[in-house]
């Protein structure tokens, strides 16, 4: 199994205005991940991320795999700790969605 592209361009946006990027390159093993860069910003942020973006890169750019979660949904995935199983699912060929989903319900159950 390989996976469906060399990295993941990962760009967040925050609700003052800041803009953060990095990568997260897949693992040699099947739905694993190598290694995700630290956010570079344009400058501190003081607010939380208002929208993620993520696209998967390939050997001859952009493949067309791109996925924009909302304040909401990437709250969930941080507050979970679901990052690393989300950035594999956009590179192996997995559901996002439903860590997304899976996460929201882990936020939801926590907050009772």
């Amino acid at each position: 199994m390989t996976p469906r592209g060399n990295r993941l361009a990962c760009s967040f946006k925050t609700i003052d205005g800041c803009i953060g990027s990095f990568s997260a390159y897949p693992g040699e093993a099947p739905r694993s991940i190598a290694s995700v860069e630290p956010v570079k910003w344009d400058h501190q942020p003081i607010r939380e991320v208002l929208q993620a973006s993520f696209s998967i890169i390939g050997d001859m750019g952009m493949t067309g795999s791109m996925l924009v979660l909302n304040q909401y949904q990437w709250r969930a995935v941080v507050t979970a700790k679901l990052e690393d199983p989300f950035y594999a699912a956009m590179l192996w060929g997995g559901n996002p969605l439903k860590v997304v989903e899976d996460a929201a319900l882990m936020a939801k159950r926590a907050t009772r």
